[in-house]
């Protein structure tokens, strides 16, 4: 009778529990586990009472499948400590595999499957109206995880990229009005950068790396776009050292925020000096730019609101940025979070499409036909959207882009 009123009072305190185990006096240990085993009995009732109960009705309004259980993931020690888990991906990673080791779980596993590391419950899914659900249909509902904000907030600070809710949508406005067709069709701009691109290929025969001349390609007209000056690191002359050493240490600083995100809980005790010395000299870099568009904006009558760029001028990004805020911080943030999105998007599609290119004479072939179907001559923006058989090579190419996301539920 005693048990039976506890479990059917979801509301009983701890302390009224132990009051209660010492009024039958009961040795003190025992008192402990008992009061334990029936707080978490009855933290039990109330959640499958709440939250459970919210769960099977969304499991019903949806007809959701049941979810696999995969021992690798759910195993005592990777629920308590994760070291298994966290060892294979650590080591795939060295081993250029990460990608190989993603996949294969998901052989294993199906396409949606549930797991608990480090104490952390999650869902992994592939299954693409799953991730529409998430991406699209429903993404209010869903956030970026303290893992990613963590990771990402100390190098591009509360940009797009790494807010949610308001502030996310305060940065959507900020940033739309700048990506007009327009603005991002000057492919006279990125003419040049490929050109350089093309002269720093060998033409002797020999082997070499397209992956690296694309993320320099990406950062010269990224950087061009956004701050009105290029980094000029495929530049056939001497490179200002000042801007080979911002590719070096925004190439470190990313690859640390991918390394603490990959590391989960352990992430925030990986930061080092070297790479607070990375984060430190990229914003400095970037906000002698932020500086300059800001005395632009003090040039400017603001009175009825930002102007509208004067025609046959310039196009840069951060102007326009600066005519919306007047905050040094935020303008930095966001071209930080833009940059990183035009640059190493742009370079990862490219890579992806030239490792398939060289791999597949016939789709080179077909490729090549609609090319040369301009006679030579330089494309217009409107060319190239028209052109099919390309487009639909670069949506394919644009896939594994995105390889892993993580993005709590926030209901």
């Amino acid at each position: 009778m005693f048990l039976n009123l506890l479990i059917s009072t979801p509301y009983v305190p701890f302390h009224l529990i132990s009051t209660l185990m010492a009024s039958i006096m009961l040795p003190s240990i025992i008192q402990g586990l008992v009061g334990a085993a029936l707080s978490f009995i009855l933290y039990y009732v109330y959640w499958e009472l709440t939250v459970g109960a919210s769960r099977r009705t969304l499991i019903k309004k949806h007809d959701c499948k049941p979810i696999k259980d995969t021992a690798e993931l759910n195993g005592f020690v990777n629920t308590i400590f994760g070291l298994h888990i966290l060892r294979q991906n650590l080591t795939a990673h060295k081993a250029g595999r990460f990608l190989d080791n993603v996949r294969e779980r998901y052989n294993r596993n199906g396409n949606t499957f549930h797991g608990k590391v480090m104490l952390t419950e999650f869902w992994m899914t592939i299954e693409p109206e799953n991730l529409k659900t998430i991406m699209a249909v429903n993404f209010k509902d869903w956030e970026l995880g303290e893992r990613r904000k963590t990771a990402f907030t100390p190098l591009l600070g509360h940009g797009i990229f790494t807010t949610d809710g308001h502030a996310w949508q305060h940065s959507r406005e900020l940033l739309r009005p700048n990506f007009a067709r327009s603005q991002v069709g000057d492919l006279a701009t990125f003419e040049i950068h490929v050109d350089q691109m093309i002269r720093a290929i060998p033409h002797d025969g020999s082997t070499v790396n397209l992956q690296d001349l694309f993320f320099q390609l990406t950062l010269d007209s990224a950087t061009e776009f956004l701050f009105g000056e290029s980094t000029d690191c495929l530049a056939s002359g001497k490179v200002a050292v000042r801007n080979l050493r911002f590719a070096e240490a925004f190439n470190r600083s990313q690859e640390a925020i991918a390394e603490i995100t990959r590391s989960g809980k352990l992430g925030q005790w990986l930061r080092n000096s070297s790479f607070k010395n990375d984060v430190k000299f990229v914003h400095e870099f970037v906000d002698h730019f932020v500086y300059k568009g800001l005395e632009y904006r003090n040039t400017l009558d603001l009175s009825k609101g930002p102007p509208e760029p004067k025609e046959g001028e310039r196009y840069v990004f951060l102007n326009e940025l600066a005519k919306r805020n007047a905050d040094p911080i935020q303008i930095r943030s966001e071209l930080l979070n833009v940059l990183l999105a035009g640059r190493d998007t742009t370079a990862s599609l490219l890579s992806d499409v030239w490792f398939v290119l060289a791999r597949r004479p016939d789709i080179w072939a077909k490729l090549r036909a609609e090319v040369d179907e301009l006679g030579g001559e330089q494309p217009t923006y409107q060319q190239i959207k028209d052109m099919k058989y390309l487009r639909m090579v670069l949506n394919e190419g644009k896939t594994p882009s995105c390889h892993l996301s993580c993005h709590p539920a926030n209901r």
